[in-house]
């Protein structure tokens, strides 16, 4: 039996790769990083600890993530939802459209080889993917948001790998943010939260997008628009550990509301430094490797 395939977003999580904080993300440069504020080295890794307790606590097996040189300055390595996805047959090593990030996409190809995932395919040269901007609605179908992070060349390098497994890749537009250095991803303004349903911020969801959730079934529920905001996006990245079993940041009633009133049960944690000011929620936290 296999042990690794992660072709949807919200089956029970079996086994997950994940980061520790690095121990300086206190000192480095905020604008080089992009993060929105310095941050506080005690409550990243409180914040961390917390969301790791989450996983932990809710049976899935937690593969950590290692650097060749834990002091070299890789700080959203964090972010291990980003370099590679794993499906089915393996994994897919992408390509960073942040240039700070490139050299995450080595580490996951040496841990997928080391635990025997075999890796069938990757996105080179100017074609960039980022974990980020992939969706799925269902284990055949992933949409892909083209962005400052992914681009087209990347999208089609993803395409053809895909048409061989009989994946069908969507490619979506997304909304243009002023910013072209801040992380605006696909998952910045949508998460699944059931094979039936979905959370996403209907004023900068594609109208093309949300014809396709209602053609595959999913239900969107609309998050409320200042809490939205003033989350930095935060409030939407929402980690299903099952279907309807979320994790997500505290400190957002009229969402986590909306939520509770969709019968979804709740695991929060504090993600005001680790999260919001490092632009990465608990989907972000995570690369899905087995699901079922």
């Amino acid at each position: 039996m296999k042990n690794f395939g992660a072709q949807n977003m919200v089956s029970s999580l079996k086994k997950v790769l994940m980061k520790k904080p690095q121990t300086f993300m206190s000192k480095v440069d905020t604008q080089k990083w992009n993060y929105i504020a310095p941050l506080d080295q005690y409550l990243i890794n409180e914040n961390y600890n917390d969301f790791y307790k989450i996983i932990k606590n809710s049976g899935a097996e937690i593969i950590e993530l290692g650097l060749e040189d834990e002091n070299e300055e890789l700080c959203d390595s964090i972010f291990t939802h980003d370099p590679s996805l794993v499906l089915n047959e393996g994994a897919i090593i992408l390509n960073m459209g942040k240039e700070l990030r490139k050299k995450e996409t080595t580490f996951h190809k040496k841990l997928y080889g080391a635990i025997n995932i075999p890796v069938i395919g990757r996105i080179i040269n100017d074609g960039t993917v980022e974990g980020g901007d992939c969706l799925w609605i269902n284990k055949n179908t992933l949409i892909v948001g083209e962005s400052y992070r992914t681009n087209k060349a990347g999208i089609d390098q993803l395409y053809e790998i895909l048409k061989l497994l009989n994946i069908q890749l969507i490619p979506i537009q997304l909304p243009k943010n002023d910013n072209k250095d801040s992380c605006f991803h696909l998952m910045s303004i949508i998460s699944m939260l059931d094979h039936d349903l979905a959370i996403g911020s209907e004023k900068l969801l594609p109208l093309d997008l949300i014809n396709i959730l209602k053609k595959n079934g999913v239900k969107l529920l609309s998050i409320p628009e200042d809490e939205y905001f003033d989350s930095n996006t935060l409030a939407v990245n929402i980690l299903a550990l099952a279907p309807r079993n979320l994790v997500s940041i505290d400190g957002y009633p009229k969402t986590l509301d909306l939520l509770s009133k969709s019968k979804c049960k709740l695991n929060l944690f504090s993600g005001s430094e680790l999260c919001i000011k490092a632009e990465g929620g608990p989907t972000c936290l995570t690369r899905a490797i087995l699901r079922k």
